[in-house]
Protein backbone atom coordinates (compact mmCIF):
# COMPACT_ATOMS: atom_id res chain seq x y z
CA UNK A 1 0.00 0.00 0.00
CA UNK A 2 2.68 2.33 0.65
CA UNK A 3 4.94 1.50 -2.21
CA UNK A 4 2.77 3.56 -5.00
CA UNK A 5 3.43 6.73 -2.49
CA UNK A 6 7.08 6.95 -2.86
CA UNK A 7 7.06 8.41 -6.49
CA UNK A 8 4.66 11.31 -5.59
CA UNK A 9 6.74 11.96 -2.50
CA UNK A 10 9.94 12.15 -4.52
CA UNK A 11 8.10 14.34 -6.70
CA UNK A 12 6.78 16.79 -4.22
CA UNK A 13 10.12 16.84 -2.67
CA UNK A 14 11.69 17.46 -6.10
CA UNK A 15 9.32 20.24 -6.78
CA UNK A 16 9.56 21.51 -3.17
CA UNK A 17 13.55 21.64 -3.58
CA UNK A 18 13.37 23.63 -6.96
CA UNK A 19 11.33 25.92 -5.44
CA UNK A 20 13.67 26.63 -2.38
CA UNK A 21 16.24 27.36 -5.06
CA UNK A 22 14.06 29.66 -7.09
CA UNK A 23 13.42 31.31 -4.19
CA UNK A 24 17.44 31.75 -3.02
CA UNK A 25 18.05 32.72 -7.04
CA UNK A 26 15.03 35.47 -6.05
CA UNK A 27 15.97 37.06 -3.07
CA UNK A 28 20.31 37.43 -4.11
CA UNK A 29 18.03 40.18 -6.64
CA UNK A 30 18.10 43.75 -5.71
CA UNK A 31 14.44 44.06 -6.88
CA UNK A 32 11.16 42.19 -5.68
CA UNK A 33 9.97 39.04 -7.45
CA UNK A 34 6.77 37.59 -7.65
CA UNK A 35 6.51 34.33 -9.56
CA UNK A 36 3.40 32.80 -10.84
CA UNK A 37 1.63 29.64 -12.08
CA UNK A 38 -1.14 29.59 -14.56
CA UNK A 39 -3.72 26.65 -13.79
CA UNK A 40 -7.52 27.28 -14.08
CA UNK A 41 -7.47 30.40 -16.18
CA UNK A 42 -6.03 32.48 -12.89
CA UNK A 43 -2.04 32.84 -11.51
CA UNK A 44 -1.28 32.05 -8.46
CA UNK A 45 1.88 32.52 -6.28
CA UNK A 46 4.40 30.33 -6.75
CA UNK A 47 7.07 32.28 -4.69
CA UNK A 48 7.59 35.68 -4.06
CA UNK A 49 10.94 36.77 -2.65
CA UNK A 50 11.93 38.68 0.41
CA UNK A 51 12.84 41.82 -1.17
CA UNK A 52 8.79 42.23 -2.93
CA UNK A 53 7.25 41.48 0.37
CA UNK A 54 8.91 44.13 2.09
CA UNK A 55 8.18 46.23 -0.21
CA UNK A 56 4.35 45.56 -0.11
CA UNK A 57 4.82 45.63 3.52
CA UNK A 58 3.18 42.62 4.05
CA UNK A 59 3.63 38.62 3.58
CA UNK A 60 2.34 37.31 0.34
CA UNK A 61 1.24 33.68 0.80
CA UNK A 62 1.60 31.17 -1.58
CA UNK A 63 -1.35 30.34 -3.83
CA UNK A 64 -2.85 34.07 -3.69
CA UNK A 65 -3.96 34.96 -6.91
CA UNK A 66 -2.75 37.63 -8.96
CA UNK A 67 -5.61 40.07 -8.21
CA UNK A 68 -5.64 39.32 -4.79
CA UNK A 69 -1.74 40.57 -4.52
CA UNK A 70 -1.82 43.61 -7.03
CA UNK A 71 -5.52 43.61 -7.43
CA UNK A 72 -5.94 46.22 -5.05
CA UNK A 73 -2.84 48.02 -5.73
CA UNK A 74 -3.66 48.59 -9.27
CA UNK A 75 -6.46 51.07 -8.12
CA UNK A 76 -3.39 53.74 -6.82
CA UNK A 77 -2.35 53.58 -10.82
CA UNK A 78 -3.60 56.08 -13.63
CA UNK A 79 -6.63 54.65 -15.14
CA UNK A 80 -8.22 52.88 -12.01
CA UNK A 81 -8.35 49.37 -10.34
CA UNK A 82 -8.30 46.16 -12.83
CA UNK A 83 -10.69 43.72 -11.30
CA UNK A 84 -10.24 40.16 -13.10
CA UNK A 85 -7.24 38.35 -13.99
CA UNK A 86 -6.80 38.75 -18.19
CA UNK A 87 -7.14 42.37 -17.75
CA UNK A 88 -4.89 42.88 -14.76
CA UNK A 89 -1.85 40.31 -16.74
CA UNK A 90 -2.33 42.80 -19.82
CA UNK A 91 -1.93 46.18 -17.68
CA UNK A 92 1.11 44.60 -15.46
CA UNK A 93 2.84 43.69 -18.87
CA UNK A 94 2.25 47.13 -20.21
CA UNK A 95 4.19 48.29 -16.56
CA UNK A 96 2.16 50.11 -13.79
CA UNK A 97 3.32 52.73 -12.19
CA UNK A 98 2.09 52.74 -8.27
CA UNK A 99 2.12 54.88 -5.06
CA UNK A 100 2.45 53.15 -1.85
CA UNK A 101 2.68 54.67 0.94
CA UNK A 102 5.68 56.97 0.70
CA UNK A 103 6.89 55.16 -1.90
CA UNK A 104 6.34 54.57 -5.97
CA UNK A 105 6.73 51.14 -7.24
CA UNK A 106 6.89 50.22 -11.01
CA UNK A 107 5.33 46.63 -11.58
CA UNK A 108 6.27 45.01 -14.83
CA UNK A 109 4.46 41.26 -15.71
CA UNK A 110 6.93 39.58 -18.12
CA UNK A 111 5.60 35.90 -19.36
CA UNK A 112 8.31 32.91 -18.89
CA UNK A 113 8.87 30.88 -21.85
CA UNK A 114 10.37 27.34 -21.54
CA UNK A 115 12.22 27.78 -24.34
CA UNK A 116 11.89 28.20 -28.64
CA UNK A 117 9.20 30.90 -28.39
CA UNK A 118 6.95 28.28 -26.31
CA UNK A 119 5.19 30.25 -23.86
CA UNK A 120 4.30 26.67 -21.52
CA UNK A 121 5.26 27.07 -17.96
CA UNK A 122 8.98 25.96 -17.06
CA UNK A 123 11.10 26.39 -14.10
CA UNK A 124 8.97 24.63 -11.70
CA UNK A 125 6.05 25.83 -13.29
CA UNK A 126 6.22 29.40 -13.32
CA UNK A 127 4.59 31.24 -15.89
CA UNK A 128 4.85 34.56 -15.44
CA UNK A 129 6.77 36.89 -12.67
CA UNK A 130 5.99 40.19 -11.88
CA UNK A 131 8.84 42.54 -10.74
CA UNK A 132 8.70 45.58 -8.23
CA UNK A 133 11.23 48.46 -8.79
CA UNK A 134 11.54 51.50 -5.96
CA UNK A 135 11.17 54.24 -8.38
CA UNK A 136 10.59 56.80 -5.38
CA UNK A 137 14.02 58.89 -6.05
CA UNK A 138 13.09 58.77 -9.62
CA UNK A 139 9.62 60.11 -8.89
CA UNK A 140 10.92 62.66 -6.23
CA UNK A 141 13.34 63.59 -8.70
CA UNK A 142 10.86 64.11 -11.94
CA UNK A 143 9.18 66.04 -9.67
CA UNK A 144 11.38 68.27 -8.14
CA UNK A 145 12.17 69.11 -12.37
CA UNK A 146 8.86 69.64 -13.08
CA UNK A 147 8.82 72.21 -9.70
CA UNK A 148 11.47 73.68 -10.88
CA UNK A 149 10.30 74.34 -14.67
CA UNK A 150 7.57 75.76 -12.69
CA UNK A 151 9.95 78.32 -11.11
CA UNK A 152 11.87 78.93 -13.78
CA UNK A 153 8.47 79.73 -16.11
CA UNK A 154 7.04 82.13 -13.08
CA UNK A 155 10.58 83.53 -13.06
CA UNK A 156 11.21 84.36 -16.65
CA UNK A 157 8.13 86.07 -17.22
CA UNK A 158 8.15 89.40 -15.46
CA UNK A 159 11.86 90.08 -17.46
CA UNK A 160 10.06 88.97 -20.47
CA UNK A 161 7.19 91.32 -19.96
CA UNK A 162 9.64 93.91 -19.47
CA UNK A 163 11.59 93.43 -22.74
CA UNK A 164 8.05 93.54 -24.44
CA UNK A 165 6.67 96.50 -22.93
CA UNK A 166 9.91 98.51 -23.29
CA UNK A 167 9.80 97.69 -26.88
CA UNK A 168 6.65 98.59 -27.42
CA UNK A 169 7.35 101.97 -25.35
CA UNK A 170 10.00 102.87 -27.59
CA UNK A 171 7.99 102.68 -30.92
CA UNK A 172 4.77 104.96 -29.42
CA UNK A 173 6.99 107.22 -26.88
CA UNK A 174 10.58 107.67 -26.87
CA UNK A 175 11.31 109.97 -24.08
CA UNK A 176 9.39 108.13 -21.96
CA UNK A 177 11.57 104.92 -23.07
CA UNK A 178 14.58 106.62 -22.26
CA UNK A 179 13.23 107.38 -18.86
CA UNK A 180 12.25 103.86 -18.33
CA UNK A 181 16.36 103.05 -18.58
CA UNK A 182 16.31 102.68 -22.67
CA UNK A 183 18.06 99.93 -24.03
CA UNK A 184 20.16 99.68 -20.98
CA UNK A 185 17.59 98.09 -19.07
CA UNK A 186 16.56 96.10 -21.66
CA UNK A 187 20.27 94.91 -22.01
CA UNK A 188 19.95 94.08 -17.99
CA UNK A 189 16.76 92.37 -18.57
CA UNK A 190 17.57 90.36 -21.74
CA UNK A 191 21.11 88.97 -19.18
CA UNK A 192 18.94 88.35 -16.22
CA UNK A 193 16.68 86.12 -18.02
CA UNK A 194 19.61 84.29 -19.83
CA UNK A 195 21.30 84.18 -16.76
CA UNK A 196 18.11 82.49 -15.29
CA UNK A 197 18.51 79.88 -17.94
CA UNK A 198 21.37 78.91 -17.47
CA UNK A 199 21.54 78.66 -13.76
CA UNK A 200 18.38 76.10 -14.85
CA UNK A 201 20.51 73.72 -16.54
CA UNK A 202 23.32 73.67 -14.25
CA UNK A 203 21.25 72.84 -11.68
CA UNK A 204 19.45 70.15 -13.70
CA UNK A 205 22.59 68.38 -14.83
CA UNK A 206 24.83 68.81 -11.09
CA UNK A 207 23.16 65.89 -9.64
CA UNK A 208 23.91 63.98 -11.91
CA UNK A 209 27.74 64.71 -12.20
CA UNK A 210 30.04 61.63 -10.83
CA UNK A 211 33.25 60.96 -9.21
CA UNK A 212 33.94 59.48 -13.06
CA UNK A 213 33.13 62.65 -14.84
CA UNK A 214 35.88 65.03 -12.94
CA UNK A 215 39.21 65.54 -14.78
CA UNK A 216 42.13 67.48 -13.96
CA UNK A 217 42.27 70.91 -15.11
CA UNK A 218 44.38 74.33 -14.14
CA UNK A 219 42.22 76.51 -12.21
CA UNK A 220 44.43 79.66 -12.56
CA UNK A 221 44.32 79.36 -16.55
CA UNK A 222 40.68 79.32 -15.84
CA UNK A 223 40.19 81.75 -14.50
CA UNK A 224 42.85 83.78 -16.58
CA UNK A 225 41.07 82.58 -19.83
CA UNK A 226 37.61 83.86 -18.25
CA UNK A 227 37.91 87.25 -17.09
CA UNK A 228 38.01 88.95 -20.41
CA UNK A 229 34.68 87.30 -21.52
CA UNK A 230 33.47 88.98 -18.00
CA UNK A 231 35.16 92.59 -18.82
CA UNK A 232 32.16 92.82 -21.65
CA UNK A 233 29.67 93.53 -18.98
CA UNK A 234 32.09 95.50 -16.93
CA UNK A 235 32.52 98.20 -19.61
CA UNK A 236 28.92 97.90 -20.21
CA UNK A 237 28.14 98.98 -16.60
CA UNK A 238 31.66 101.19 -16.81
CA UNK A 239 32.92 98.99 -13.64
CA UNK A 240 36.63 98.51 -13.54
CA UNK A 241 37.15 94.74 -13.31
CA UNK A 242 41.06 93.81 -11.63
CA UNK A 243 42.62 91.13 -11.79
CA UNK A 244 45.61 89.97 -8.91
CA UNK A 245 46.76 86.22 -10.38
CA UNK A 246 50.29 85.13 -9.68
CA UNK A 247 52.56 85.02 -12.45
CA UNK A 248 53.80 81.39 -11.69
CA UNK A 249 52.76 77.65 -12.24
CA UNK A 250 49.83 76.28 -13.10
CA UNK A 251 47.16 74.96 -10.21
CA UNK A 252 45.86 72.15 -10.70
CA UNK A 253 42.56 70.64 -9.30
CA UNK A 254 40.31 67.79 -9.82
CA UNK A 255 37.04 68.81 -10.94
CA UNK A 256 34.21 69.56 -13.71
CA UNK A 257 36.08 72.56 -15.50
CA UNK A 258 32.96 73.75 -16.93
CA UNK A 259 30.79 73.82 -13.52
CA UNK A 260 33.88 75.64 -11.46
CA UNK A 261 34.01 78.49 -14.04
CA UNK A 262 30.08 78.74 -13.77
CA UNK A 263 30.65 79.22 -10.53
CA UNK A 264 33.18 81.76 -10.76
CA UNK A 265 31.17 83.42 -13.57
CA UNK A 266 28.01 83.59 -11.50
CA UNK A 267 30.37 85.53 -8.46
CA UNK A 268 31.76 88.13 -10.77
CA UNK A 269 28.78 88.71 -12.64
CA UNK A 270 27.24 89.38 -9.19
CA UNK A 271 29.31 91.45 -8.19
CA UNK A 272 29.50 93.73 -11.54
CA UNK A 273 25.35 94.02 -11.85
CA UNK A 274 25.54 95.41 -8.15
CA UNK A 275 28.39 97.60 -8.30
CA UNK A 276 27.97 101.43 -9.17
CA UNK A 277 29.42 102.91 -12.59
CA UNK A 278 32.90 103.87 -11.80
CA UNK A 279 33.40 101.53 -8.86
CA UNK A 280 35.95 98.38 -9.13
CA UNK A 281 35.24 94.91 -8.95
CA UNK A 282 38.63 93.27 -7.80
CA UNK A 283 39.82 89.47 -8.16
CA UNK A 284 42.39 88.16 -5.98
CA UNK A 285 44.13 84.36 -6.88
CA UNK A 286 46.36 82.80 -4.18
CA UNK A 287 46.99 79.50 -3.15
CA UNK A 288 48.45 78.44 0.10
CA UNK A 289 48.04 75.47 2.78
CA UNK A 290 47.00 72.72 -0.39
CA UNK A 291 44.11 74.99 -1.42
CA UNK A 292 43.26 77.82 -3.90
CA UNK A 293 41.13 80.65 -3.21
CA UNK A 294 39.88 83.19 -5.59
CA UNK A 295 37.87 86.48 -3.83
CA UNK A 296 36.07 88.58 -5.71
CA UNK A 297 35.07 91.85 -3.87
CA UNK A 298 33.11 94.56 -5.02
CA UNK A 299 32.00 98.38 -3.38
CA UNK A 300 28.36 97.54 -3.58
CA UNK A 301 27.04 97.67 -0.05
CA UNK A 302 27.26 93.97 1.15
CA UNK A 303 24.65 91.22 1.55
CA UNK A 304 21.53 92.11 3.54
CA UNK A 305 22.13 90.96 6.99
CA UNK A 306 26.09 90.79 6.33
CA UNK A 307 27.45 93.62 8.61
CA UNK A 308 25.89 92.11 11.22
CA UNK A 309 26.43 88.76 11.25
CA UNK A 310 30.58 88.97 10.09
CA UNK A 311 30.15 85.84 7.77
CA UNK A 312 27.70 84.29 5.39
CA UNK A 313 28.45 81.06 4.65
CA UNK A 314 24.86 79.12 2.91
CA UNK A 315 22.91 81.12 0.06
CA UNK A 316 20.05 79.21 -0.37
CA UNK A 317 18.02 81.63 2.05
CA UNK A 318 19.28 84.98 0.01
CA UNK A 319 16.99 86.92 -1.76
CA UNK A 320 17.37 87.38 -5.27
CA UNK A 321 17.68 90.88 -5.45
CA UNK A 322 16.44 91.95 -8.47
CA UNK A 323 18.50 92.05 -11.97
CA UNK A 324 21.06 94.00 -10.50
CA UNK A 325 21.62 92.50 -7.18
CA UNK A 326 23.59 89.84 -4.92
CA UNK A 327 21.72 86.31 -4.86
CA UNK A 328 21.36 85.33 -8.09
CA UNK A 329 23.24 82.29 -8.73
CA UNK A 330 24.89 82.32 -5.45
CA UNK A 331 23.01 78.90 -4.27
CA UNK A 332 24.15 77.27 -7.32
CA UNK A 333 28.04 78.80 -7.14
CA UNK A 334 27.61 77.17 -3.59
CA UNK A 335 26.44 73.77 -4.66
CA UNK A 336 29.14 73.20 -7.09
CA UNK A 337 32.01 74.19 -4.87
CA UNK A 338 30.61 71.85 -2.29
CA UNK A 339 30.77 69.23 -4.87
CA UNK A 340 34.43 69.54 -5.77
CA UNK A 341 35.04 69.65 -2.13
CA UNK A 342 35.27 73.31 -1.52
CA UNK A 343 33.69 76.32 0.48
CA UNK A 344 32.24 79.11 -0.46
CA UNK A 345 31.37 82.02 1.79
CA UNK A 346 30.89 85.83 1.96
CA UNK A 347 32.35 88.42 4.33
CA UNK A 348 32.20 91.93 4.61
CA UNK A 349 35.61 94.34 2.66
CA UNK A 350 36.84 98.02 3.95
CA UNK A 351 35.35 99.25 0.58
CA UNK A 352 31.81 99.04 1.74
CA UNK A 353 31.00 95.85 0.11
CA UNK A 354 31.59 92.17 -0.06
CA UNK A 355 34.44 89.34 -0.75
CA UNK A 356 33.47 86.60 -1.82
CA UNK A 357 35.67 83.88 -0.68
CA UNK A 358 35.82 80.56 -2.91
CA UNK A 359 38.03 77.70 -1.65
CA UNK A 360 38.69 74.56 -3.63
CA UNK A 361 41.24 71.98 -2.85
CA UNK A 362 44.83 71.56 -4.82
CA UNK A 363 46.33 68.60 -6.77
CA UNK A 364 49.88 70.20 -6.16
CA UNK A 365 49.60 72.47 -2.95
CA UNK A 366 51.97 75.37 -3.21
CA UNK A 367 52.32 79.19 -1.27
CA UNK A 368 52.33 81.84 -3.67
CA UNK A 369 54.62 84.63 -2.70
CA UNK A 370 52.53 87.95 -2.78
CA UNK A 371 55.94 89.74 -4.44
CA UNK A 372 54.89 87.37 -7.73
CA UNK A 373 51.54 88.29 -8.59
CA UNK A 374 50.62 91.12 -11.21
CA UNK A 375 47.87 93.05 -11.57
CA UNK A 376 45.28 93.46 -14.35
CA UNK A 377 43.02 96.15 -14.99
CA UNK A 378 40.76 95.57 -17.79
CA UNK A 379 38.46 98.04 -18.80
CA UNK A 380 37.73 99.46 -22.39
CA UNK A 381 38.11 96.14 -23.98
CA UNK A 382 42.31 96.53 -22.74
CA UNK A 383 44.24 94.27 -21.05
Amino acid sequence: MTAPALPHAQAAAARDAEIAHLEALLDSQPWGTVAFSRAGGEHHVVVANARAQQMLARPVATGASLVQVFGALSENAAGGGVANDEALCEALARGLEIPLGESWLWLKLAHVEAGGGNRAPAHGGIDATVALIDVTALRRGLDERIASLRFLSHDLRSPLNSIIALSQLAESDAPAFDQCGGMDQIGRLARYALTLGENFIFSSVLGNLRKNDFSRFDLRATVRELVPQLEVAAVYRRVLLRLWLPDEAAVWIEGVRSFTARAFQNLVDNAIQASRPGSTVTILFKVGDGHAEIHVSDQAGGLPGLRAKGRIERFDTQPNRSSKGFGLGLKLASQIVGMHGGTLHAEPNDEAGTTFVMRLPCLAPGDTPAATAAVHVFKQGAL
